[in-house]
């Protein structure tokens, strides 16, 4: 069951990015679909949150192995809370420069990209 979790974890996680990608080029490039991508990436965020925490509770000696984890959710934190004010910007059409986008979305990359590294591959 706890590999089953971790499968649906990281695809959750990628399906995530691909939505919060999305959802700042959309934003950045004024198109309509803003609200379905802030929509998908709000679920995804949600059943990232969750199914994360139901990993925790399933394996607790996973919170004391180090403080990888700790810098996985640190980032994971940060980008849920930069999905958060890009809900805002959307559903109270609120704007954001472009040089601001495009910082967050590689910001957004690199992190994602760590996060899931240090999903996969724990460092010793």
């Amino acid at each position: 069951m706890y590999f089953g979790l971790f499968g649906m974890h990281l695809l959750f996680v990628i399906s995530w990015v691909v939505f919060l990608l999305l959802l700042i080029k959309s934003i950045q490039n004024d198109t309509k679909d803003k609200v379905i991508f802030t929509l998908l990436s709000l679920f995804f965020m949600v059943a990232v949150l969750g199914v994360g925490t139901k990993m925790m509770l399933l394996n607790p000696n996973v919170a004391k192995v180090g403080i990888w984890l700790h810098v996985k959710l640190s980032f994971d934190i940060l980008l849920m809370i930069e999905n958060l004010v890009l809900a805002f910007v959307v559903f109270k059409k609120k704007t954001i420069s472009s040089k601001a986008l495009e910082i967050m979305f590689w910001l957004s990359y690199l992190v994602f990209m760590f996060m899931v590294y240090l999903s996969v591959f724990k460092p010793m």
